[in-house]
């Protein structure tokens, strides 16, 4: 057990190291089965039509998503008032990697791989997120308050930084398959490769991550129902006493479901009306994810140079902009048929035309902008909030972005269901993104003086 107060030290310690080591382990999963590579196999494969795909991803999205809105107001008090996590998240993540793994036997043309490819989506997925909500609850056991932002960031960057070796490596893999293997099978092993570098790099954090739970607490004596839900009774009185935090969480909830639905069906979409490979997909991962590290820097400078709240207006605006040019792309012409595309092809053998070359540089800015936004939010929270309600408000921000996560991905299921269109359906998202502004438009944050 760690003491809940850690005494002031300068410089990294070796327990955020560990903290952030879980990290490099997990993030791989999200980007290259949830993202990038196995739910475009999925779709595209497994399913075999590209509509009704993107439809079945983004209903799996949608189904976790909700049964996350379902347990999510309880497990802040069942961390505060539990025992051990450690022994917990071993569980999650165990659960995770079967979960992972067993996507291999997703193959395509079996009666059973839809329903079985969704129920170990949903169940990896579920796992991903608890687990997320528990590291995070580790967090002040890695190092004290002036450590803490350092060694966040630390976990951030080792995560995206894992990411894009095990999409580097699948690439190489689909590139030449091994073994006799088809490129659709190093796509069905995806989340088996995943499985396995999990595994092996969880082991630093078992060992050297201390556990946090106070003296004598169990999960036997967690906090119960009615207690776990009081911060949804007070939400009425929130609203009362500070509106224009209120009315920001409202606009990020609104804008930041369009943004996750971005990042979850984005390669669906791509690989449907562009007709990417597995190879191209998670090309397209490694841009993004380089790409969201510059973001995070641009967020700042941005924040310095404008205030948070202007910042995010300018992010979302450039977001909308980039994402309507998207999907103004089709095969053969650009800003919906207004310009045909350049016949020259590139010499680039992953990505041989022209369209392929201006869809992918299209990815750099929106992942900048996107990690952007999710910076500035936090700055504008922090600059809105009363220093005694911080850690409050920043529950409420937590909450309200897991509760709500289903919104996006049923847009888009009810959209494309409904029109056959790959297009309209991922098209909807825009809808999101105004609203958020909008709303934004109302929230009154600090100008530059105020954050310099």
């Amino acid at each position: 057990m760690t003491n809940l107060t850690t005494e002031s030290r300068r410089g990294l310690p070796l327990s955020g190291v560990w903290w952030a080591s879980f990290d490099w382990a997990r993030s791989p999963f999200y980007y290259v089965v949830i993202i990038y590579v196995f739910t475009t196999y999925f779709a595209e494969t497994v399913i075999g039509d590209s509509a009704r795909g993107q439809a079945i991803v983004s209903t799996t999205v949608t189904i976790g998503g909700l049964i996350m809105a379902l347990i999510a107001p309880l497990l802040g008090g069942y961390m505060d008032r539990g025992g051990a996590k450690k022994p917990v998240l071993f569980f999650l993540m165990l659960v995770l990697a079967i979960s992972s793994a067993a996507l291999v036997f997703v193959i395509p043309g079996a009666f059973y791989s839809v329903p079985l490819g969704m129920t170990l989506l949903v169940i990896a997925g579920c796992s991903y997120s608890v687990s997320e909500l528990i590291h995070n609850a580790l967090l002040p056991a890695a190092g004290n308050n002036r450590q803490i932002p350092l060694i966040s960031g630390l976990g951030l960057s080792m995560g995206s930084l894992a990411a894009v070796v095990v999409l580097l490596l699948v690439i190489h893999l689909v590139d030449t398959p091994p073994f006799g293997l088809e490129t659709h099978d190093i796509a069905r092993g995806s989340g088996l490769i995943c499985a396995i570098w999990m595994l092996v790099f969880l082991i630093p954090f078992w060992l050297g991550m201390p556990d946090l739970f106070r003296e004598g607490a169990t999960w036997k004596g967690a906090r119960r129902l009615p207690e776990s839900w009081s911060p949804l009774r007070n939400t009425r009185q929130l609203f009362r006493d500070y509106p224009a935090i209120m009315r920001f969480l409202m606009a990020r909830m609104i804008f930041m479901d369009g943004l996750t639905a971005l990042f979850a069906i984005g390669a669906v979409y791509v690989a449907g009306t562009l007709g990417w490979s597995q190879g191209q997909t998670a090309l397209m991962g490694v841009v993004a994810t380089v790409s969201a590290v510059a973001g995070g820097f641009m967020g700042g400078l941005l924040d310095r140079s404008f205030g948070p709240r202007n910042a995010i207006l300018i992010e979302l605006f450039s977001i909308t902009a980039i994402f309507c040019f998207q999907i103004s792309i089709s095969q053969d012409a650009l800003l919906f048929g207004l310009l045909s595309a350049p016949a020259a092809a590139t010499g680039w053998e992953i990505m041989p035309r022209s369209i392929d070359v201006i869809y992918l540089a299209t990815i750099i800015p929106l992942s900048a902008f996107i990690i952007g936004a999710y910076s500035s939010c936090r700055s504008l929270l922090v600059f809105l909030s009363p220093p005694d309600k911080l850690g409050q408000f920043f529950g409420i921000y937590a909450m309200i972005s897991t509760v709500t996560v289903w919104i996006g991905p049923a847009l888009v299921a009810s959209v494309t269901f409904a029109t056959h269109s790959q297009k309209l359906g991922f098209s909807s998202l825009i809808i999101l993104f105004l609203a958020g502004s909008l709303i934004m438009l109302s929230v009154r944050g600090p100008e530059r003086s105020g954050i310099s």
